[in-house]
C-alpha cells in the first residue's frame, strides 16, 4: 500500500473549477446502440482554443500577454516565465486528474477543497486534508 498525496495552490482550484465536462457520444455493445456519455476532454480541458488563454483568463493575467501576438497561429504568446508557470500548473492537474475528481466529489459535502495537501492510501483512495 502506498500513500498517495496532491498539493493543490489556489491558482490550481481556480483552473479546477473551470475543467470541462461535456457529453461525448459513445457506443453502448449491451444494447447495440449509440448513446451520449459524460467526460472530461483533455485536449480542450478549460473550453477554450489555445491553453495559455484560456489558463490566463481564468487566473486574470491576460493582460500580460505579448502584444501583437492576438492573432497568433498558436494562440497569444506571454513572457517564457508566465507561460512555464501556466504550464506547469496545468500539467500537474492533468497529471493528477483522477486524483482531483476524486477529491472534488468527496469534499463537496465537506465544505468544498481549498488549497492544501491532501493524502490517501492507494488501495482505499478515501481522501483526507493533511494538516
Amino acid at each position: 500500500m502506498a500513500v498517495l498525496t496532491v498539493k493543490l495552490t489556489d491558482d490550481m482550484l481556480k483552473l479546477v473549477s473551470r475543467i470541462n465536462f461535456m457529453n461525448f457520444p459513445a457506443h453502448d455493445t449491451w444494447q447495440n446502440r449509440e448513446v451520449l456519455t459524460w467526460g472530461i476532454d483533455i485536449n480542450s480541458l478549460y473550453g477554450g482554443s489555445y491553453l495559455y488563454e484560456d489558463v490566463s483568463y481564468i487566473l486574470g493575467v491576460y493582460d500580460k500577454h505579448i502584444e501583437g501576438t492576438e492573432f497568433d497561429p498558436m494562440g497569444v504568446r506571454f513572457p517564457e516565465e508566465m507561460e512555464n508557470y501556466m504550464w506547469e500548473l496545468h500539467s500537474y492537474i492533468l497529471e493528477h486528474l483522477q486524483d482531483i475528481e476524486e477529491l472534488v466529489h468527496q469534499f463537496c459535502n465537506r465544505g468544498g477543497l481549498k488549497a492544501g495537501e491532501y493524502k490517501c492510501k492507494s488501495n482505499e483512495r478515501i481522501w483526507e486534508e493533511v494538516k
